[in-house]
């Protein structure tokens, strides 16, 4: 089972939504330039729930803050 597909079955539907939203607005090399407000603003959450989903993405190695503003997927 992939990365991805082992925190899919761990999200709920605000959690998922953030995802979708990451893989969404990723470049070509797999950065996303934004910050936790446009994300809580395009998903509808709030800033704690994308925080929330973010730490949990650290945590599985699937996100990692290059800086400010500034992550980067993996294993995608």
């Amino acid at each position: 089972m992939s990365q991805m597909e082992t925190y899919l079955k761990l999200a709920d539907s605000r959690s998922l939504d953030v995802l979708l939203w990451l893989l969404h607005n990723r470049n070509a090399k797999n950065q996303v330039n934004t910050t936790l407000d446009t994300v809580a603003e395009e998903c509808n959450v709030t800033k704690v729930t994308v925080n929330r989903v973010f730490q949990k993405l650290y945590a599985a190695e699937f996100l990692v803050k290059v800086r400010n503003g500034q992550y980067q997927l993996q294993k995608v």
